[in-house]
């Protein structure tokens, strides 16, 4: 992971449990390194307009590296408001009720 994202010119910190995109406020892939269970993504903004823009700097680099993600922008309301993602169209991610 450390790799892709400074092959795609991000900036980041290595933990022993995760990796941080210093060109991110806040986006870390947690847990990482563990064998506890899969690494959980978490990252937050002062604005969805933030958050967007870092959702994509990192989604553009899990893209060039050819890995299917996907990330969900939510607003104060809880509200979708954005869908970044490389191979996992929206409707794939929503499943039937």
């Amino acid at each position: 992971m450390t790799k892709l994202l400074r092959a795609s010119g991000l900036e980041i910190v290595v933990g022993q449990y995760s990796v941080r995109v210093q060109d991110c406020d806040h986006f870390v892939f947690q847990e990482y390194g563990g064998d506890y269970w899969p690494p959980v993504i978490d990252a937050d903004a002062d604005t969805v307009e933030e958050m967007i823009r870092d959702a994509k700097l990192v989604s553009n680099a899990l893209t060039n590296a050819g890995i299917r993600h996907r990330f969900e922008v939510y607003n104060s309301e809880d509200v979708l408001v954005g869908y970044i993602h490389h191979e996992w169209p929206l409707e794939d991610a929503v499943p039937d009720i």
